[in-house]
Parts: structure tokens; C-alpha cells; sequence
């Protein structure tokens, strides 16, 4: 197995908040195809085109740490975050920090997901979502940090929402604009289960805050943020590109991670239940992953014509399953998992999300402290038709 080699050179005549500008020059651009594991199921128990047989991998950067989240703001160029603090810009072969931060970089606490507006770069907003320390307490912020596109550097920082509790575990993070332009943001329950059930907590909930960090007035409980109530721990949130409807990922307690269509004031069932519950009062996930652990993180809906065949279908990126599943809608209540790719090819796997072209970008999260990482980790990988 082959991978990318990189040198790492720094500029100190060129300052960003006080750092140096790290640019990483890729050396080669070696595509490889590891030996994979694959399974696939289908309602009939018949065969299905697997979409790995028709695509391959190409690490697009290596010698991230543990990287969270990663947004294609277009022209071949993508915003990512590493869970040390740091946000960058990936611009074909070389990577820029744009800024770096102080978080609470402790399990697994840190600067997680990013969004950029839905009318960037014109209105050039980065989204982040990061945790902090207050009087030895955790908590998680959402923050808006404008760039100057010219020269990829943080101009400034504004908090939009502050004091979600958080821990060295369970912090949920991702944030997402929905189709209806409102920020989406999933957050755990800080492993204090009974939070997820309170209305007057913003623990283990997905929120939903407009752009400026005001409160949407048809939110379901407004004034509150809160969108929707009693998750565990949610780290993925996409919208199905055809239908609209809105999913999220979630993790167990050791087994029985779920995939659910979330529904304004929604009540998903943690700490009560995980998996499926069998109560009319809580929502059951549209499929959950039995005893066997996922450890699902972010998500993307195929979308575009690269792979057109699977339009519609929900990649998920997991992490203690080392793997991509591919999960097919039948409608929002039924769902089956196609395809499971790439089982152990790359190790954790900690977002998924579709390019303008088409193509899919994954990343690893070996370097978090539960992986295995090789050389060259944490990587951000492309998936493309062959």
C-alpha cells in the first residue's frame, strides 16, 4: 500500500493571528485500491451493484490531527477542522491554517464540526462548533469566524451560542445549514442521560438558530433552540436531496447505534431507551445496528451525477466499525444498510461528504486516542468512479 508522502513548510514572514502560514506540499499523487471487505444486503436477499466496484480511492492530504469535519467551499477547495483547534484550507496540493485556537482538547472535547454560510464567500462566515474550560467545568460554543477569502485569514471571532454542556465524552458537534438556511447543530448529553429529557437543558438535542444566532420564531419550543430532544450523542445531520427529509446519527451505549428522521419537537428516546424502544411516546430509528457497534459519526445523501446510480442513498462514517456504510430509504421509515465499504481499509472514519463534482471525501480519526493510526494519518480521502 502506497500512500502520499509530504514536507511541511513554514513561513514565518507570513503571520495568521500571530502563527506562521503552514503550507504541506504533496510530493506524489499515488491512487491506490486497498483489499476490501464487502457486504451487501437487500431487501430480497438478491445483488446489488456495489458503488466500490465501480470507484477508487486517492488520499487527497495527509498528517492531519484527528480531523473533524470538512466543508467543500468550492473551485476544488475545502475548510477543515482538527479537534486541536486548528481550521485550515486545503487548496489542491497545499494546506493553509486559517486560524488556531485555544479548545478544551481533552477526550473527546475539541474544536469539531464546521459549516460556512449558505452564501459564502459573499458573505464570508465560518461556523464552528468548539469546547472550552470554566472553573474546571466543559462546555461547547457555536461561533462565527469571518475570512477574508483573498488571503485565508480569521478576521474575527463571535460566539452565536454558548454553554452547551459538555464532557471528556458526549459532546455531539456537528453543525449543518438545512435547505431552509438555519444552522442545525447536534450536542450530546454530556453522560448525564437525564439532560437529553429536559427542555430547559441544551444537552443531548439537536438546536436550531439562524444565522446570526437568533432563535428561528417556528422553532418548535421558540424561544428555545432546541429543534429536537433525548439523544445520546448525535454527530452527523444531512437532508435528503430529492425528499427533504432531515436525518441524524447517533450513538449507543455499546451497541444499538441508530439512524433517525428527525421532526421538529421530535422526542428520540434517550436515556429511556436506545435502539428500538417499542413506547408511542419517543421516536424509533428508521434502523439501528442491533449488538453489533457502528459508532456512527458524520453523514452525506449521494447526490449528483458521479454516481448517479445511488442518488438518495445515506453514506455514514464510522468509527469503532472501521467502515462507510451506504444505506438505501425505502421511505422515512424504512431503510436497510446496501453496502458496507472499506472495512478496516482506513480505520476510523470520522465524516463523509459529497463534492460539488460528486466525488465523496472521508476522513480518519486514528490519531484520536481509540485508534491505530499508520503513518501519514489523520488523512482526508477521495472516493471517485474508476
Amino acid at each position: 500500500m502506497r500512500r502520499r508522502d509530504f514536507i511541511k513548510i513554514a513561513f514565518g514572514g507570513l503571520v495568521i493571528l500571530g502563527g506562521s502560514l503552514t503550507i504541506y506540499r504533496l510530493l506524489t499523487q499515488q491512487s491506490w485500491q486497498p483489499s476490501l471487505n464487502i457486504t451487501s444486503i437487500s431487501p430480497a436477499g438478491g445483488s446489488e451493484t456495489n458503488l466500490i466496484d465501480l470507484a477508487e480511492t486517492r488520499v487527497l492530504v495527509s498528517g492531519l490531527q484527528v480531523p473533524w469535519s470538512i466543508v467543500p467551499v468550492g473551485g476544488g477547495m475545502y475548510i477543515v477542522s482538527e479537534r486541536i483547534g486548528r481550521i485550515s484550507v486545503i487548496m489542491g496540493n497545499t494546506v493553509r491554517e486559517i486560524v488556531s485556537t485555544d479548545v478544551a482538547s481533552v477526550g473527546e472535547a475539541g474544536l469539531l464540526g464546521l459549516a460556512i454560510h449558505p452564501e459564502f464567500p459573499s458573505r464570508p462566515y465560518v461556523y464552528a462548533y468548539m469546547s472550552y474550560q470554566d472553573s474546571g467545568d466543559i462546555y461547547n460554543r457555536v461561533v462565527r469566524i469571518r475570512v477574508d477569502t483573498s488571503t485565508w485569514r480569521a478576521l474575527s471571532m463571535q460566539t452565536m451560542l454558548d454553554r452547551i454542556p459538555g464532557g471528556y465524552i458526549h459532546n455531539g458537534g456537528r453543525i449543518r445549514f438545512g435547505p431552509d438556511q438555519k444552522l442545525y447543530i447536534t450536542t450530546g448529553d454530556a453522560s448525564i442521560g437525564s439532560l437529553a429529557q429536559r427542555l430547559d437543558s441544551l444537552a443531548g438535542k439537536i438546536l436550531r438558530i439562524e444565522d446570526d444566532g437568533s432563535i428561528p420564531k417556528d422553532n418548535p419550543f421558540y424561544p428555545s433552540p432546541v429543534y429536537s430532544y433525548g439523544h445520546r450523542n448525535p454527530q452527523g445531520i444531512d437532508w435528503h436531496p430529492s425528499q427533504g427529509f432531515m436525518v441524524a446519527s447517533e450513538h449507543g451505549p455499546v451497541a444499538h447505534d441508530e439512524i433517525n428522521v428527525i421532526i421538529p419537537g421530535g422526542n428520540y428516546g434517550w436515556p429511556h431507551y436506545a435502539g428500538v424502544g417499542r413506547d408511542s411516546r419517543f421516536i424509533d430509528p428508521v434502523i439501528e445496528s442491533g449488538t453489533t457497534t457502528w459508532a456512527p459519526s458524520g453523514v452525506s445523501f449521494i447526490k449528483g451525477d458521479l454516481f448517479k446510480q445511488f442518488q438518495g442513498d445515506l453514506l455514514v462514517a464510522c468509527l469503532r466499525g472501521e467502515r462507510l456504510l451506504r444505506i438505501r430509504f425505502l421511505d422515512t421509515k424504512k431503510a436497510y444498510v446496501a453496502e458496507e465499504l472499506l472495512i478496516g481499509a482506513f480505520g476510523r472514519l470520522r465524516d463523509v461528504v459529497i463534492d460539488d463534482d460528486g466525488s465523496i471525501l472521508i476522513s480518519t480519526s486514528n490519531r484520536d486516542g481509540r485508534g491505530l493510526p499508520s503513518p501519514g494519518d489523520d488523512r482526508i480521502i477521495r472516493i471517485v468512479p474508476r
